[in-house]
C-alpha cells in the first residue's frame, strides 16, 4: 500500500502525508526545519515489517501554516487529526529533535493512541543543549527575526526558529505519566548533552537508553544501519 496526500485542518492548514507498507502502523516525526524526507535512509529497513506514516509538521515541508503561532501542542492536535483521517487509532511514534519533543507532546495528549515511543535527541529545556547549539540557535532565530520584520513572507521561518531557542511545553509529570514502552536513543557526540538524554528517559517510566558512539545528532541518517536496527529490534519487542 502507496499513498500520499493532504488533510486539512481545522484552521486552513494543509498537513502533508505518506503512507506505505502494512502491519502494524509507525509514524514517523522530522525535526525543525526539515521534512519526512530526513528518514530516507529507514524506509527500505522498515518498510517490510510496519506500515510507515510520514507527515510534514504544520510550516514544514510540503504542509502550510494557516496560524499566527507554532508549538507543539498544536502540531500534537495536527498529528492526532491527520491520524484519525487515515483511521489510525493506535501508533507507534519515531520522533528526531523537535519531532522527538512532539512525540512526547502527542504522548502526553493521547496516550491511548501511542503503541511504543522511539525519542532521538528530544530535550525538554534549551538548556539541555550543548553551548555550541544555543550559539547556532540563537543566531538563527536572529535572523529570521530580522526577516520577519522585512516581511509577513518569513512568518513561519520565524516561528520555526522560535521554537528552537524556547523550552518545549512538555513537563517532567507528563513524562513520569507515560506508560508505552519507549525507547531514547541518541548519538554520544549529540547536540543535546548525554546527561539531559539519561534524564529524559529516567523521567519515563521502565525506558530504555542507548548510546551510540562516535554519532552526533543526525544518527538517522550517520549510521542509519544501527539506528534502524536498534529501533526495529525495539519496536518488534525484541532485546
Amino acid at each position: 500500500m502507496k499513498d500520499s496526500g493532504y488533510f486539512t485542518m481545522t484552521d486552513g492548514t494543509d498537513i502533508f502525508y505518506r503512507r506505505m507498507g502494512a502491519g502494524e502502523p509507525v509514524l514517523f516525526l522530522h525535526g525543525n526545519g526539515g521534512s519526512s524526507r530526513f528518514f530516507k535512509n529507514q524506509v527500505p529497513s522498515f518498510e517490510p515489517y510496519f506500515q510507515l506514516i510520514f507527515l510534514d509538521s504544520r510550516a514544514h515541508g510540503r504542509s502550510t501554516n494557516g496560524g499566527e503561532v507554532l508549538n507543539f501542542r498544536l502540531m500534537a492536535k495536527d498529528t492526532k487529526e491527520a491520524l484519525d483521517a487515515l483511521g489510525i487509532e493506535k501508533t507507534s511514534i519515531v520522533g528526531f529533535s523537535d519531532g522527538a519533543n512532539l512525540a512526547m507532546a502527542f504522548a502526553s495528549l493521547y496516550p491511548h493512541a501511542v503503541n511504543k515511543l522511539v525519542l532521538n535527541s528530544g530535550n525538554l529545556s534549551f538548556g539541555g543543549t550543548k553551548l555550541s547549539g544555543r550559539i547556532t540557535s540563537y543566531l538563527q532565530y536572529a535572523g529570521a527575526y530580522a526577516l520577519n520584520a522585512l516581511s509577513q513572507r518569513f512568518k513561519d521561518v520565524h516561528l520555526k526558529a522560535k521554537l528552537l531557542v524556547k523550552d518545549p511545553d512538555i513537563s517532567e509529570d507528563d513524562l513520569r505519566r507515560l506508560r508505552c514502552p519507549s525507547l531514547v536513543i541518541v548519538g554520544a557526540r549529540d547536540v543535546v548533552e548525554t546527561a539531559h538524554s539519561k534524564y529524559i528517559a529516567s523521567l519515563i517510566p521502565h525506558c530504555r537508553y542507548v548510546e551510540v558512539p562516535d554519532h552526533g545528532h543526525r544518527l538517522a541518517r550517520t549510521n542509519a544501519k544501527a539506528f534502524n536496527e536498534i529501533v526495529i529490534n525495539f519496536l518488534k519487542g525484541a532485546s
